[in-house]
């Protein structure tokens, strides 16, 4: 009978020290328990390696009662450290010590763990708070950024989609721009064909006479001062300079006109003939007054005391014309002083002569027109200034390319005849060179 009990006393030994094992590998991050579970592990190896060695004492019965009363009481004292155990894990809520906690099968016991452990588990439990904490402000931090970040790229799609209509309407513009210069290119080309073509014409027509040397009383003759192919750039008033103020008058006088009148009448057509027509009778009243002082010169030189009848409120009826050299002094001198042209008095003239029957004549006195006609008084009265005269032209039946613009609303497939003129042709003379294209309706 004393064979049974110290044999189910190994066999409890064995299965204890079995436990202890797993218990080993499954708290081995503790140090202490650590140490403690090999210790007891050691000391039951080397109790059942010695029993067989030694020869069985007669163990008394109530030796071995206490025996089983040790056994029980360790069994008890490691259940309730179980249960504790358990608690804590619930309170942790980590499911993987859960697994290594929780006994298998009631024939394997687990060790129980120490009180250095539950302090451990504390702190443990307390660190894991503070980090989760600190994640949980991480991860507000993280979603704020992320906000702040889809903010910044929606605007940057939007900026992007503003940027890439820009970018488009640039390339159309460049475009345009390209193929703008490529007819500039064309028509300089051709002007410069011409020019050379009416150079080698001019010198082979015109071969050089002998002149009688003249005598020694007599005056040397006087050439002509024509700044029609050699400009004087000490004068502002010249046709390269004129040229430029008549786009200029085209692309803001004219233009706050026509938005002008457009908002009396919706007829275009009416709007830009009347326009067109102000530009010409201005450059009409301009040739006129040029020719009426040349007229009063000359009187005055042919017959010198008429300027007394002049003086006096007569009329001039003369016939007789000035030499050119006498014309040219003449320009030469009003050029030096162009811009205290009376246009006030030219805008008077170009309104007397200005046709009654267009539909938009009633609105003549707005002050956009006013300033339209006064501008076009002041730059025709530089075109007639130059030697020989600048030329505007309104005469043309038939689209060329060379010479006109197509108005907006025009097709260019189909461009073949003038129906009226927009803007005219501007020459810087009658039959010369063309200085800039005249805008057409054409069909």
């Amino acid at each position: 009978m004393s064979g049974d009990i110290k044999k189910d006393i190994r066999t409890e030994a064995r299965n204890f020290s079995a436990s202890l094992t797993s218990v080993f590998l499954g708290k081995k991050r503790d140090p202490q328990s650590k140490h403690l579970l090999e210790k007891a592990q050691q000391l039951i190896d080397g109790l059942l390696a010695e029993a067989p060695s030694r020869p069985s004492p007669a163990t008394p019965p109530p030796r071995i009662s206490r025996g089983g009363a040790g056994m029980g009481q360790l069994w008890v004292k490691l259940d309730e450290l179980k249960r504790e155990n358990d608690d804590l894990k619930r309170h942790r809520g980590r499911s993987s010590d859960d697994k290594a906690g929780s006994p298998k099968s009631p024939k394997s016991p687990k060790t129980h763990a120490l009180p250095s452990h539950v302090d451990t588990s504390a702190s443990d439990l307390q660190r894991l708070k503070h980090e989760n904490d600190a994640l949980k402000t991480q991860v507000e931090k993280l979603q704020k950024n992320l906000k702040e970040h889809q903010a910044v790229n929606t605007s940057l799609q939007d900026e992007y989609k503003r940027l890439k209509v820009a970018l488009e309407a640039a390339q159309k513009s460049a475009m345009k721009a390209r193929e703008d210069t490529k007819k500039l290119e064309s028509g300089l080309k051709t002007l410069k064909a011409e020019n050379e073509a009416i150079k080698h014409k001019t010198t082979h027509t015109q071969a050089p006479t002998k002149s009688p040397k003249p005598s020694i009383s007599s005056p040397k003759p006087r050439a002509r001062t024509d700044n029609r192919l050699t400009e004087n750039i000490s004068e502002r008033c010249r046709p390269s300079n004129i040229a430029v103020a008549y786009t200029t008058l085209e692309s803001q006088e004219w233009m706050d006109a026509k938005e002008r009148l457009e908002e009396y009448s919706d007829d275009e057509e009416s709007i830009t003939k009347f326009l067109c027509d102000l530009l010409l009778k201005s450059f009409q009243a301009s040739t006129h007054v040029i020719q009426s002082v040349e007229t009063i010169i000359a009187h005055i030189l042919a017959n010198p005391v008429s300027a007394v009848s002049l003086l006096a409120g007569g009329h001039v009826t003369s016939s007789v014309q000035l030499s050119d050299e006498v014309s040219d002094f003449v320009c030469q001198k009003l050029r030096a002083s162009f811009d205290n042209i009376n246009t006030q008095v030219l805008a008077e003239l170009t309104k007397e002569a200005v046709d009654y029957s267009s539909p938009v004549v009633s609105h003549f006195p707005d002050p956009s027109l006013q300033n339209y006609v006064r501008q076009c008084g002041a730059l025709t009265w530089q075109m007639v200034l130059q030697k020989p005269p600048m030329k505007l032209c309104c005469s043309d039946s038939r689209f060329d390319e060379a010479k006109h613009k197509l108005w907006w609303s025009c097709d260019q497939s189909k461009a073949k005849k003038i129906n009226y003129f927009i803007w005219p042709v501007l020459y810087d003379y009658e039959g010369g060179n063309l200085m800039v294209k005249g805008c057409v309706h054409a069909s």
